[in-house]
């Protein structure tokens, strides 16, 4: 089975993700494609995953365009749709907010994958943005009682369930 995982990445912690479960489906004809680079034809595989990372409580717009155009044929594959955020408190409801109903209810497995309030490569103005994130997350922490010193990552587990998802359906046991 032909497998595309088309993902959009801002400062790289979708990047990092995606090599992370590449690991896993080596025995698997796979195809990566960043959507800001290039606009894979979903039609030309079995099993499509895609993924972003959140902004401004959306998906990165190259993977907004990417499932709205290709929505029509997306709903008839093997879908997989996963994503990253450095707050991860707000998984559950970005589960639920980012992806069309009709591609929420296809996919065999929404998965988040951890992410990260890293500025690196970030513009000025969302290094700011970022910083002042992190500052309102350390306090927020320290009024609870509950401070962790570092801030999320990608979360292997998560990728690895994915992985382990995709293997079963490209071998026919899910």
């Amino acid at each position: 089975m032909k497998v595309l995982v088309a993902y959009d990445s801002g400062n790289g912690t979708v990047k990092t993700a995606v090599d992370y479960m590449l690991k896993s489906l080596s025995n698997l004809d796979v195809t990566t494609a960043a959507l800001t680079e290039s606009v894979p034809d979903p039609n030309e595989f079995d099993i499509v995953v895609v993924g972003a990372s959140v902004r401004f409580g959306k998906l990165r717009k190259a993977a907004r365009k990417f499932l709205k155009e290709q929505e029509h044929i997306l709903v008839q594959k093997k879908l997989g749709l996963f994503f990253c955020c450095g707050l991860t408190e707000e998984q559950d409801y970005y589960a639920k907010k980012l992806f069309a109903k009709s591609l929420a209810d296809t996919a065999f497995q929404i998965s988040f994958f951890g992410g990260s309030l890293n500025t690196e490569g970030l513009s000025f103005l969302d290094k700011r943005l970022v910083k002042a994130m992190r500052s309102s997350l350390f306090e927020r922490e320290l009024d609870d009682g509950n401070y962790v010193p570092n801030l999320p990552y990608i979360l292997p587990e998560n990728i690895d369930n994915m992985a382990n998802a995709i293997q079963a359906v490209a071998t026919g046991t899910k």
